[in-house]
């Protein structure tokens, strides 16, 4: 775990938590991905068929990015999805900020809370002045998110993202 996030940090907003995600939540993270493998995989490429127990380990450890800061999306005491900031560039106080939930429960506001909690936590928690918000321009459920969270649209970068050795144009958001 991060030496700057606590253990014991919950955010919540209108019946949904985010907590740092512990060993023990690695099967439920693993089975959310599962289940909502052909929705996800298109937008992430580490969402794959061999994603499991021990790959959901790797992140709640913060082995594939030592410097993210990640939550587990809690709403009635089951796991949703994840959110997290990461890709931290330090020198201009800038993280990436992503999010996903399990397929049978989009559609009811869960990463858009979650969206929010998570930004308001990096700009006001982790100090960050710039959080961005990248997505396909395919992705149509994502950048909803984005907007109905309150993030900054700045426009379309051209063939900023490579997803599953695919070139995307994605749209940018910001919260600053």
């Amino acid at each position: 775990m991060d030496a700057d996030m606590d253990a014991d940090l919950a955010l919540e907003l209108d019946g949904l938590r985010l907590v740092p995600p512990t060993d023990d939540d690695a099967d439920a993270v693993a089975a959310a991905v599962q289940a909502s493998i052909d929705e996800l995989a298109p937008w992430m490429p580490w969402a794959t068929a061999e994603y499991d127990r021990v790959s959901a380990l790797q992140w709640v450890r913060g082995e594939i990015d030592p410097t993210s800061h990640r939550f587990a999306i809690v709403v009635d005491d089951e796991i949703v999805g994840s959110c997290g900031l990461n890709k931290l560039d330090a020198e201009n106080q800038r993280m990436n900020l992503g999010y996903w939930v399990r397929s049978d429960r989009v559609g009811r506001g869960h990463a858009t809370a979650a969206t929010k909690l998570l930004a308001d936590y990096g700009l006001n928690h982790v100090g960050m002045r710039r959080l961005e918000v990248l997505m396909s321009v395919r992705n149509e459920a994502s950048r909803r998110v984005a907007e109905r969270a309150g993030a900054h649209y700045e426009g379309v970068a051209v063939a900023r993202l490579l997803l599953n050795g695919e070139s995307h144009d994605a749209h940018m958001f910001s919260f600053s």
